[in-house]
Parts: C-alpha cells; structure tokens; sequence
C-alpha cells in the first residue's frame, strides 16, 4: 500500500468526545430530545443532529451513530460533551434508558486522502473500498481488524475523503501503526484546523455555542421537519416559516497576509458591526481565511468588510464574503 492522496491520520482522543444512550427507550427518548430522525436510523446508519435548548440555541452539534443493541453512539466536539451528557441526564425521568460517557472505551481515529477508502480497505477484512467510497455520509461499516473489531463512519469531507474509525484504544493504535507503516502521516492539530476552516465546517466551542442556532450556522442537514416534537422545536420552525434570519455563517477571505483575531468584528459599508470572525487561519492555497456570521444586509458574496480593531477602530485591512467551502 502507498500513500496515494496524501493519506493523513489524527487522533480524536481529546478533540472529540463519544457517548452512548442504552437501554429499551434509548432511541424513543433521544428521537424526542434532538432535531433529527432517529427512530428512522437502522444498525449501520448515523445522522447529523442537533441538542437544542427551549430557545432553539446549540448546545451540542453531534453525529449519531446507531450501534443496534449496543445502543446509540453520540460523538461530538470534546467542547460539547458537558453541555450535551448534562442535559440528556436531567431529562431522563421516566425513560428506561441510560447516558454513558465512553470516551475512554471508544476510542477515535480520523483518516483522511484520496486513498483513504483503498488504504483501509487493505487493513480491515471484509471492507470493501467501492462500499465504502459509495456509502453516503454518517454511514459506517463494522468489520474485523487485527486487534478487534472496529467502526469505520462516512464523515464531512475536509477537501478529500474522509473517515472516522471508533474501537477501543489498543485497537485503533494499532491500526494507526499499520497505516503509519505503510505510509500514512500525522494530521497535526494546526492543519487540521486549516483543513476544516477550507472545508467550511464550523465546530462547537468556536463557531458553534449556545448563542447561536442550527439555521445561523447552516446545519441544514441535522434538523428534520417531518420528525415529531423535540426541544426547541417551535423555534427553529417558526423561523424556517417567517424567513427572517439575521445573521449566518460565510466564508470570509482577507487581504493581507495578518492574521487577525477570532473575535475581531468587521464593519460593511452601511452597517458599523457587520460581522464577527470565529476561526482564522493561514491557508497554504487561499491565504488568511476565516469564518464568520455575517448580518444580512452585507452576506451577499462579494461584499467588502473592514476590519475593525479592540476598540472598533478600523485597521486597514479587509475582507470579502465568499461561499463554503472555499474554493479558486
């Protein structure tokens, strides 16, 4: 096996965090609690969902993995997890279910390449690379490895395809070793941040809290209008029906090689807070990029905003609104 696409390998021990939902109600009582269909998921199919607060805010940005009956698999930023297992157990009165932190028992492992599908392939029996490069997202494979067995989910593509392989720890080491062996190299943090920014992926803990709600921030495919009730519910229909939304999540490309602070606000012509910048980083293709929510008035691409300084002061440099992923 070669490194073809540029195989890369990142541990998602402490970036992400997994839990589980078990028991006879599990997945009744977590249809009800996020925005998404789970009564509809069946043993190899997850979803894109979101735990919202009665006011239709992020408290969680998950995938949802349905495990059959060992239960359901929530994995989510590691920013998220108090936020998330904190609800999930207090609205567990009457439900014959249970939340477990298993961060520790399953472990994670990104892979990411054009030959990504092929390179696991290889080291996992049973695994298809057609199978796999077809599945489509949040979809996942269980099959045997050298050490065990292991999960292999379609996940978001960071500009190539990519995977997320969850099993215990000594499993997925051993996996890493088998691919290192053959090629594969580390995805450190500061490039995964880039790649992910290039991606137009935001992330709970930097563009995502619970400020902000799914529709701002474009998580379109983790809320289902069709579903039954569910916490938040009437805000996040009630906004879908007027269409009134005043700040999303764009693209935002700079001028100049500084890179300025996530936090930083921007201004349009019209407008003295245009915008606020969430994750900045400098991208060996498109320069310094970020992303941002950016007021309706001043998202159409194209728009030039300013820069503005701590004291909302401007400080010469500028960006434009772009669309995600990033791209030219």
């Amino acid at each position: 096996m070669t490194n073809q696409g540029g195989l890369r390998l990142r541990a998602l021990s402490t970036a992400q965090a997994r839990l589980c939902v078990q028991g006879p109600d599990a997945r009744r009582y977590l249809h009800g609690m996020v925005s998404n269909d789970v009564q509809g998921l069946r043993l190899g199919q997850g979803c894109h969902a979101c735990l919202l607060s009665v006011k239709g805010k992020l408290v969680g940005d998950l995938v949802v993995l349905d495990l059959g009956d060992e239960g359901l698999l929530l994995c989510m930023a590691a920013a998220a997890r108090e936020g998330v297992h904190k609800m999930l157990d207090r609205h567990l009165i009457m439900d014959n279910a249970t939340v477990q932190d298993v961060s520790t028992e399953i472990d994670a492992l990104q892979v990411v390449g054009g030959s990504a599908a092929f390179a696991l392939a290889e080291v996992l029996h049973g695994l298809s690379a057609d199978d796999l490069a077809s599945a489509p997202r949040y979809a996942f494979f269980t099959v045997q490895a050298a050490a065990g067995l292991v999960r292999v989910a379609v996940f978001p593509s960071l500009g190539q395809p990519t995977y997320c392989l969850f099993g215990a720890p000594a499993q997925l080491d051993a996996l890493r070793r088998t691919l290192s062996s053959a090629g594969a190299v580390p995805l450190a943090e500061d490039e995964a941040e880039i790649v992910r920014v290039e991606a137009g992926l935001p992330e709970y803990g930097r563009d995502l809290d619970e400020d902000r709600m799914p529709a701002e921030a474009g998580l379109d495919d983790a809320v289902s209008f069709s579903k039954g009730c569910y916490l938040g519910q009437e805000v996040v229909v009630r906004l879908r029906d007027r269409g009134h939304l005043n700040r999303k999540l764009c693209g935002l490309r700079f001028e100049s090689t500084a890179i300025p602070a996530v936090g930083s606000k921007l201004r349009s012509a019209d407008r003295p807070q245009a915008a606020v910048l969430t994750s900045v980083v400098s991208s060996p293709r498109f320069g310094v990029i970020g992303l941002g929510y950016v007021h309706r008035s001043s998202w159409e691409l194209g728009t030039r905003l300013e820069l503005l300084g701590a004291s909302d002061e401007p400080t010469g440099q500028s960006a434009t609104v772009v669309a995600l992923p990033f791209s030219g």
